[in-house]
């Protein structure tokens, strides 16, 4: 199956890749549901965690909804049972539901690099570091969530601008320099593949306006996954964060659970580190943080 690749990075202890992976052909389908949320909630300015410090209002109805909208666009296997989703609408202030039926088949690959690259030593420049540790993840991701049966073709790559790196994103290092991929993984040969372009629809020079949206759900998704999975979160993030909280949970409890999931082979979480000048692999540390007071999205 063909899929295009949505990268953003978070950067509180250590530096967090997040890798959302959209099928092409379900790509319209997620767009249509987060573009009715942007019109229910009529909040048209960009998304990010970063800019959410209340649980009210326009953009938290807004971020809220596209969260419980990207977690449940993981789901792999549909097994019968639609999600109660909240599209931002509200009638006299209550939440108002939709049944939500389709697969959409995204995946999420979130890599973390802990010493966010301060050990990396011999690399041109900061860029260099984050397309080595981006290239590692995306590489053991494809991996993970791939296999004969479903086999994974990355048709282009969208990264949220290129100034922070003083460069664009250099092709060679990422995709030139990746060997040793599966049978089931690929990666296609055209000049065009990497869009480095601001994610930021507001501004001059910006990506397509679905492309921007796109890279917004990303930027959301890593946030949320890191706020479930380190200590010293803004509550309102981890209140945002319980749909994904949910589905961590299930992960941290074995590859035969997640077997059984509507989420199986939808994302995979590892991280790396560098301990005397070699790569060290491990999964992430998960514990079980405060209970927080709304629930999450009701995920059986």
């Amino acid at each position: 199956m063909d899929y295009e690749l949505y990268h953003d990075e978070s950067k509180r202890l250590g530096y967090w890749h997040g890798i959302l992976m959209v099928p092409v052909n379900t790509k319209s389908t997620l767009l249509e549901y987060l573009s009715a949320t942007r019109d229910n909630t009529t909040y048209c300015y960009p998304l990010s965690i970063k800019n959410i410090r209340k649980n009210r209002g326009m953009m938290y109805d807004c971020a809220e909804s596209w969260v419980q909208l990207g977690v449940v666009s993981l789901v792999s296997q549909r097994k019968g049972r639609p999600e109660g989703l909240f599209l931002g609408r509200r009638v006299e202030g209550r939440k108002q539901y939709v049944q939500f039926t389709q697969t959409i088949g995204c995946k999420f690959i979130l890599f973390r690099e802990k010493d966010d690259h301060t050990r990396m030593i011999g690399h041109r420049d900061y860029g260099s570091k984050v397309e080595t540790t981006f290239r590692m993840g995306l590489k053991g991701g494809l991996h993970f969530l791939g296999n004969e049966e479903s086999p994974i073709n990355i048709v282009g790559m969208h990264f949220d601008g290129h100034k922070h790196y003083h460069r664009h994103v250099d092709h060679d290092r990422i995709v030139g320099r990746l060997y040793g991929l599966r049978d089931y993984c690929s990666i296609a040969e055209c000049d065009d593949l990497i869009d480095d372009r601001t994610g930021d629809h507001t501004r001059a020079g910006c990506q397509e306006w679905e492309d921007c949206q796109l890279l917004q759900l990303a930027d959301l998704m890593v946030g949320c996954f890191r706020a479930v999975l380190t200590s010293g979160v803004k509550p309102v993030h981890a209140q945002l964060a319980a749909p994904v909280k949910a589905i961590v949970k299930r992960y941290r409890e074995g590859y035969a659970r997640m077997q059984n999931s509507r989420w199986r082979n939808s994302f995979c979480m590892s991280q790396c580190y560098l301990d005397s000048r070699q790569w060290r692999f491990e999964t992430i540390d998960y514990q079980e943080g405060p209970k927080h007071l709304q629930p999450g999205l009701p995920l059986g």
